[in-house]
């Protein structure tokens, strides 16, 4: 057991091609179903399902970042996302504080300050020693959240987090 940190990435993929359904004579959304929207509902294993008559697309969830025991993240992500609640939940974490927490992490490093990201006690949560642990789990952090935001899809993906102990 102990803290375990994931900060999924989601992404809509559009269903119908617009175009090709107004440039037709009749409302044939089947006929208008781009062929990504079938390559991700056969991908899932849930085609039988789908209804291929409708007009909406769906959200793929790819894990986009993990933590184990980085405590002074978690205690960030509870501070500024969750409200103070700290009930292994899933929140939605803008593409702004997620841009946030790495200039923190950055600065933090640079200029060897934990006090931007103390650490947290609690059950499991491993040590809250200011020691080579803590500064690797920094340095992580920075370079999980920079290949994210560095993405030329940053600003089209919405991100949740969520920990577990």
């Amino acid at each position: 057991m102990g803290l375990d940190m994931y900060l999924s990435a989601r992404k809509y993929v559009e269903k119908i091609d617009w175009k090709a359904l107004q440039d037709s004579d009749e409302r044939d959304y089947a006929a208008a179903t781009l062929p990504q929207w079938n390559d991700v509902v056969e991908a899932s294993g849930m085609s039988h399902i789908a209804d291929k008559n409708d007009i909406y697309g769906v959200s793929v969830s790819v894990n986009a970042a993990y933590w184990r025991k980085v405590n002074a993240v978690h205690k960030w992500f509870v501070d500024n996302v969750q409200g103070g609640e700290d009930n292994c939940g899933e929140y939605y974490v803008s593409n702004t504080k997620l841009k946030e927490l790495l200039a923190t992490a950055q600065q933090c490093l640079f200029k060897k300050d934990p006090n931007l990201l103390p650490p947290q006690s609690g059950f499991f949560f491993g040590n809250t020693d200011i020691d080579e642990w803590y500064w690797h789990g920094i340095k992580d952090t920075i370079k999980q959240l920079k290949r994210l935001v560095e993405m030329s899809d940053f600003d089209d993906l919405s991100f949740y987090y969520q920990s577990s102990w």
